[in-house]
């Protein structure tokens, strides 16, 4: 049975794990009070709603039936979670789906002193705007509610930007990476993401990225560890 959590210590979430990291940093920054973002656990199962994005944490097997209708009743507009389970999901859902891949960083890391850290959003926007089609007022409320949290951190150089999405348990996630089209193949992106992973240092750094990136990740130092699944809503 699919409960909706009413206090943090209701969610138990494994200490590891990209799924629970996420999980994890939403809950840590938004607390369990918000309806536009939810908390639920059922058996084998613990999984997040943020205005219709969730991120699904498994331990072991669950109801697909139970859970595929939840997910249709209440409506998502994407659904992240491990390969495996998301495509015995996806038989259960009138849905599209996408594996991208979990890099972890395994190379030489680099210190950047000119790495502007945690500079006006609205800079880091013009930036991410150029490769990512999102409203700014949205992301804006979000990443400034994470920042004041504690939970996240963005970080600028010379055209290039990317986010430090949380930093839990000695696991850290970079992701929303850009560079604006007038200083791309200059290499700043790849000295911005060895600065961040200097900076992280006592932790793990991933990054998720679909296979057209593989190569550019991989020649930074990245390794590929796993696949996970992206459900989008037909």
């Amino acid at each position: 049975m699919i409960k909706r959590v009413n206090s943090p210590e209701e969610l138990l979430l494994p200490e590891k794990g990209v799924e629970a990291q996420k999980i994890r940093a939403l809950l840590l920054a938004y607390g369990t009070g918000y309806d536009f973002c939810r908390f639920y656990t059922s058996e084998n199962l613990a999984f997040c709603e943020m205005n219709g994005s969730f991120v699904l944490c498994e331990n072991g097997n669950c109801d697909f039936e139970e859970l595929a209708r939840f997910l249709a009743f209440h409506g998502f507009s994407e659904i992240f979670c491990s390969k495996e389970f998301g495509e015995r999901l996806a038989a259960f859902l009138n849905c599209g789906f996408k594996a991208v891949n979990l890099m972890i960083f395994c190379g030489s890391s680099l210190e950047c002193s000119d790495v502007e850290k945690n500079p006006p959003l609205g800079e880091i926007y013009k930036i991410l705007s150029k490769a990512f089609a999102f409203d700014y007022e949205p992301w804006y409320v979000d990443m400034s509610h994470r920042i004041r949290h504690g939970i996240a951190q963005v970080r600028k150089l010379d055209g290039s930007a990317l986010t430090i999405q949380h930093n839990l348990n000695e696991e850290a996630l970079l992701s929303q990476i850009a560079t604006v089209p007038e200083k791309r193949g200059r290499g700043t992106a790849s000295r911005l993401i060895l600065s961040a992973c200097a900076e992280l240092s006592l932790s793990k750094v991933f990054v998720i990225c679909e296979n057209g990136l593989l190569p550019f990740y991989e020649k930074i130092g990245f390794e590929k560890i796993d696949e996970k699944i992206v459900l989008t809503r037909n």
